[in-house]
């Protein structure tokens, strides 16, 4: 069974390259230079219709008609056409030499090193295809394109597979058997799909496919074993024609871009795509909406290969119309005579606009500036136009201002033209008799100076492009000046005093006055005054008088006004006991002199700033200060009943019992019986650091010795008197007062176990022991009392026995803990 290879596909460098089903359809190429004959075609004896064997087992391939006679699977097309999918070979005549057959070096029986397949009808190619395959192993072998016009074009070194078991391979399963000179034949590879033919596929670049190709050089370059040959078989290829560009030219009209030029391409290898020189590019086979000009196209095959056109669009020419105006400038209300003629063309008939008038020349009364456009249409249908413009110049305005117009003799005024003329106009000014002109010429500005005054009448006529103004008339009044002045009664004042300004200067009935008080406040006064001013602070007034045209400013004058003095001062202590000091603390402003009086009836005392007084006398004092400032603006402050002196009080007291009396310390407790007068609020010192602020006190003293006990009185404003009564005689206790419970709970009461007559006996010493005999206090003195622990801890509740040791005589006894 026969199966054909619908892939296509070589082996470079060891790989095989799958190239696909192609779409072109490839026809065989008749060619000549096979060296060999290696298929049998009929016959029993395959020695006598070939002329070699292809392997080293003397294979060789056969048609289907030997394989008819000699019982043979598979065999070639009798025809020898071989087909797979879009390519067909034609193979050479099974009755001659139908393969070429390479090896290395030609070292093989019956083989070359390399051969030529030339062309029996040289033609252009697209692309062509070997048919081949190779024996004994892989061949790689070289292939060279040949052209009539003597260039070349070195393919590359493909690998061909072995007839056995190779990939991609187009035709397969047709079998081979050993070249015998008689049966029995032995099929060998039909069932297996083998042998296989190949192809080698050579497309041709786009400068090659327009060559004529001339024939096909194979080389044996190597194979994979020694005895490796190559096989070729057949060519086929497409057929390639260049293509042919056919335009169809639309010239453009009226010089428009109305024209196109159309393509028609045969040939080559379609479809095609186009990019034309136009903007933006058009990719049509026709290019439209085109001006007159040259215009080319890029033409792209399917392939890439390109094809490039070039043409001219063009247009038949169009009439061109002058237009003119005559004059081209008019006054308003002048008229303008319009003509048009024609140049490469002829025009029957034009129109005017502005005014839709008609005819070759016009007569046209323009009311404003305006452009004339006159159209028509050609010999050739073509709409032409031309346009000219007609400038109409109004007549000029002669407008102007006077600054100020209304002045006073010896003010410079300024005459500026406000009209629409330019520079270049032609001003005829009037009415400058009786002044000076100091400046300007023609349009201005004109800087003017009247020499006396009078009322005047200034005029203007402007001439500008032949086109003249009205007149224009601004009427002046330059009046005589004014004199401006003033006095004031004082020109230096206290703070909130006033002033009196009158007017001095001179002027017209109809002149006002325009008053500055510098922050001053009107009291009375209009007009030209006198005003009455009142000043808090420095100002400056300054006064202009202005009758309507002239100005006066008179000189200004400084009222000076002197900061008003502040008096003010405290006393220190504004209360004592006879005899009573006061230093008076001056916290006066504004002022360099002062003025005192005490209140005691001594009158004033100019004792300077601070001030110190003794009052002898009780009593109260009203105190009163006056700040002077520079001898002219004072401040007078009174505090009334601001010093209260009185006498200071006795202090007395007596004791219980009385001093000198000796006790022992648990008898130390004193009453104090308070004896003073004029006092209000007291102060004990009991001697041994306590104290008490009752009227009558009692104090109970802790430890021995003698004390001093002081009584300090005081009054309403804080005089004090003291009183000292000396000794307060305590003794330590001949007998000590043991307390036998104390409860150290916390509750701030009985906390720890004291021994009063024990505070103040430093040689003594107490030991106290629980029921163990354990020692669970001990102290050298008993200034920190027992308070019921023992390592940090509370002793239980229970009995505790103590040793008490002081010089005169010892103690023992018990004392019991609760809680």
């Amino acid at each position: 069974m026969i199966k054909i290879g619908l892939h296509i596909g070589l082996l470079i460098g060891g790989l095989v390259i799958a190239t696909g089903s192609l779409a072109q359809t490839y026809a065989p190429i008749a060619v000549s230079g096979f060296n060999q004959d290696a298929i049998a075609e009929s016959g029993i004896d395959a020695t006598t219709v070939t002329s070699t064997s292809l392997d080293l087992s003397s294979n060789i391939m056969y048609s289907t008609i030997f394989a008819a006679i000699n019982g043979l699977g598979g065999g070639l097309p009798t025809n020898g056409t071989i087909v797979s999918g879009t390519k067909t070979w034609q193979l050479q005549p099974y009755t001659g030499n139908n393969v070429l057959y390479l090896s290395s070096g030609g070292s093989q029986p019956n083989t070359m090193v390399w051969g030529n397949l030339t062309l029996a009808t040289p033609a252009s190619f697209s692309v062509v295809n070997l048919l081949l395959f190779s024996t004994e192993g892989n061949s790689t072998i070289n292939i060279v394109l040949n052209f009539t016009d003597g260039t070349t074009y070195n393919y590359g070194n493909p690998t061909i597979f072995d007839w056995f078991g190779g990939t991609g391979f187009v035709y397969s399963g047709y079998g081979r058997t050993a070249r015998l000179n008689a049966p029995p034949y032995v099929t060998d590879g039909v069932s297996t799909n083998n042998p296989r033919f190949y192809q080698v596929d050579i497309p041709l670049s786009c400068a090659d496919k327009k060559k004529t190709l001339q024939s096909i050089t194979i080389s044996f370059l190597s194979g994979t074993t020694a005895p490796s040959r190559l096989v070729a078989l057949a060519l086929a290829g497409v057929g390639y024609t260049p293509p042919v560009v056919t335009p169809a030219i639309t010239q453009a009209t009226c010089a428009n871009a109305n024209g196109s030029i159309g393509l028609t391409v045969t040939g080559g290898t379609g479809p095609y795509t186009y990019a034309w020189n136009t903007t933006p590019v058009q990719t049509t086979a026709t290019a439209t909406n085109l001006a007159a000009g040259a215009y080319s196209c890029t033409i792209t095959e399917a392939d890439n290969c390109t094809v490039n056109y070039s043409g001219t669009v063009t247009s038949p020419p169009v009439a061109m119309l002058t237009a003119t105006a005559n004059p081209a400038a008019v006054c308003a209300g002048d008229p303008v005579n319009l003509s048009v003629s024609a140049s490469g063309g002829t025009v029957a008939a034009y129109t005017w606009n502005p005014g839709n008038v008609t005819g070759s020349s016009v007569s046209v009364t323009p009311a404003a500036t305006a452009t004339y456009t006159v159209s028509g249409t050609d010999n050739n249908g073509c709409a032409v136009s031309a346009t000219v413009p007609v400038t109409v110049n109004t007549a000029p305005s002669s407008t102007f201002t006077v600054t100020p117009a209304n002045t006073c003799l010896g003010i410079t005024q300024t005459v500026t033209y406000t009209g629409n003329a330019t520079g270049t106009a032609t001003y005829n000014w009037f009415g400058f008799a009786g002044a000076t002109v100091q400046s300007g010429s023609g349009q201005g500005p004109h800087t003017i100076l009247f020499n006396s005054a009078a009322s005047y009448n200034l005029q203007l006529q402007v001439t500008e492009n032949g086109c003249v103004s009205t007149v224009t008339t601004n009427p002046v009044v330059i009046s005589p000046p004014v004199t401006a002045s003033f006095t004031v009664n004082e020109a230096s004042v206290c703070s909130g005093s006033t002033i009196t300004a009158t007017y001095t200067g001179s002027g017209p009935g109809g002149a006002t006055a325009t008053w500055n008080w510098g922050g001053g406040t009107v009291q009375s006064g209009s007009g030209f005054g006198p005003y009455t001013v009142k000043y808090d602070k420095t100002g400056i007034i300054s006064l202009s008088v202005n009758d309507g045209a002239c100005m006066s400013n008179a000189p200004s004058v400084l009222i000076t006004v002197l900061p008003k003095p502040v008096a003010d001062f405290d006393p220190g202590s504004p209360a004592g006991c006879v005899p009573f000091s006061v230093t008076y603390n001056n916290k006066s402003q504004n002022s360099d002199s002062w003025r005192w009086d005490f209140g005691d009836g001594a009158g004033y005392s100019y004792s300077g700033f601070n001030s110190s007084y003794t009052y002898n006398n009780t009593g109260f004092y009203t105190v009163m200060l006056i700040a002077t400032s520079q001898g002219k603006c004072s401040d007078t402050l009174v505090r009334t009943n601001l010093i209260n002196v009185k006498t200071y009080p006795t202090a007395a007291f007596s004791t219980n019992p009385a001093e000198n009396v000796p006790l022992e310390l648990h008898e130390a407790n004193f009453s104090f019986s308070n004896s003073s007068t004029g006092a209000v609020t007291y102060k004990w010192d009991f001697g041994d650091g306590g104290n008490s602020t009752i009227t009558n006190a009692s104090h109970q003293y802790q430890y021995p010795g003698n004390y001093t006990v002081t009584l300090h009185a005081y009054n309403d404003i804080g005089c004090e008197d003291t009183a000292v009564r000396q000794f307060m005689m305590v003794l330590p206790d001949k007998v000590l007062i043991i307390p036998n419970v104390f409860s150290p709970n916390g509750d701030g009461t009985n906390d720890t176990w004291e021994i009063a007559g024990l505070r103040n006996v430093a040689n003594c010493s107490v030991e106290i022991f629980n029921r163990y005999g354990q020692q669970v206090y001990n102290s050298h003195g008993y200034s920190n009392p027992w308070d019921g622990s023992w390592k940090g801890k509370q002793v239980p509740v229970g009995t505790f026995y103590y040793v008490i040791k002081t010089v005169s005589r010892n103690y023992s006894g018990w004392v019991a803990v609760i809680r």
